[in-house]
């Protein structure tokens, strides 16, 4: 027997709208039973990833924010100039006022170090050093004491630095973003828009206007809700099926089939992050005047090792920094970060070595450091993916 198949329909334009978690007994679920509400869930997380957001992004977010982007560029171009690299020489913003809402684009040079790498040559330098210094081989900058391997701070701040400078990449970038007139802060979006529509018109919003203005607002608004629903409803899904966000040792494969013979599958994997930026900031780097909590440990050792005790502390926060002594030349330096939640407080020790005003660092103090970092600012979230795969035509059944 034939299958009736209605014709395909030409169209050019979509209202897009915020979907929201339907729950049992609710006025959504009406007539409906636990599994049929749980689809109806699914498929409203489906839309929102595939097809809503996709939608704002294509035909109003990408187009007006590009546009608005690129000008600020070239009249960047024209105003601050360019560096034998081709890199802006300056931060430059240009600004448009419309309904009340002020858009600011702004194009800037920007850079992006590797840290991963830099830390991984690091260690490697460092593991370097102990394996001459138990060879007997002698290193510029290295000293040996009490069998134990201790390098020139100094020197050791220098080949960090060398070591991200060569792992960072220079570019040009831009930002758009929406202030509030009255108070130049970044402007709430509006937390009542629920729906719009969305006309299939690349160009539409790729000139600026005061209309295309309001459209890029309440575009941005939307897939703000809607980026919320599919988080909520990750989470959600997380707990209904009792997966632990946090620490899952392999995958989590559950499939299920749907009404009309498509299938869900729902895949929780581990998801290990680590932040090396932050365990680079913890090493090494000053960005204050004075010492504070968030300059690097090397940084501090370099200028407060074997002084009197220091401390920089605003309210509960800051930093408590002190050398204990032995034998004239040696001692621990003991660096203690002060937060309001005591328990973000952490301390780091590394042995250190004095010698004619020169600061030198035990190089295994330091690697054991690297891996207490490396520890706190690793972390084991839970993934989820949920894929819809679209049931096959009559035929093929």
């Amino acid at each position: 027997m034939a299958q009736t198949i209605t014709p395909m329909k030409r169209t050019h334009s979509r209202i897009i709208k915020l979907p929201s978690i339907i729950e049992v007994g609710g006025e959504l679920a009406t007539g409906l039973n636990e599994d049929e509400v749980e689809e109806l869930n699914v498929r409203s997380y489906d839309y929102g990833r595939r097809t809503a957001i996709p939608t704002l992004n294509d035909y109003i977010i990408e187009p007006f924010g590009t546009t608005f982007r690129e000008r600020a560029f070239w009249k960047a171009v024209k105003k601050v100039g360019l560096d034998s690299e081709g890199i802006l020489n300056d931060r430059y913003p240009i600004d448009k006022i419309f309904n009340g809402r002020k858009f600011v684009a702004t194009a800037f040079p920007n850079k992006n170090s590797k840290y991963e790498v830099v830390l991984s040559l690091t260690e490697n330098f460092l593991n370097g050093i102990i394996w001459k210094s138990k060879r007997g081989e002698k290193s510029e900058g290295v000293r040996k004491i009490d069998g134990e391997g201790y390098v020139f701070i100094g020197d050791l701040l220098d080949q960090i630095n060398q070591f991200k400078d060569d792992e960072t990449i220079r570019y040009n970038d831009s930002r758009l973003t929406l202030k509030d007139l009255e108070t130049d802060k970044k402007l709430l979006l509006d937390e009542e828009i629920e729906k719009m529509r969305v006309y299939f018109n690349l160009n539409r919003f790729a000139r600026i206007s005061p209309k295309t203005a309001d459209g890029y607002y309440n575009a941005s608004s939307l897939e703000k809700h809607i980026k919320a629903f599919l988080e909520d409803y990750s989470r959600r899904e997380m707990k209904r099926h009792g997966v632990s966000p946090e620490g899952l040792e392999e995958n989590i494969d559950l499939d299920y089939e749907l009404s009309d013979g498509s299938a869900v599958r729902y895949l929780f994997s581990p998801n290990p992050s680590t932040k090396h930026g932050q365990i680079y900031s913890g090493l090494t780097g000053k960005t204050t005047k004075n010492i504070a909590r968030s300059t690097g440990d090397l940084d501090t050792i370099k200028e407060l090792a074997f002084k009197g005790p220091y401390e920089f502390i605003k309210g509960e926060e800051g930093v408590r920094v002190r050398t204990y002594t032995r034998k004239g030349k040696k001692g621990q330096t003991s660096i203690l970060r002060l937060y309001k939640d005591k328990d973000l407080n952490d301390s780091r020790r590394y042995y250190v070595f004095s010698d004619k005003d020169k600061i030198y660092v035990k190089v295994k103090s330091v690697l054991d450091n690297l891996k207490i970092l490396t520890e706190s600012y690793t972390s084991n979230p839970t993934k989820l993916k949920i894929d819809i795969f679209t049931a096959p035509p009559t035929y093929l059944r």
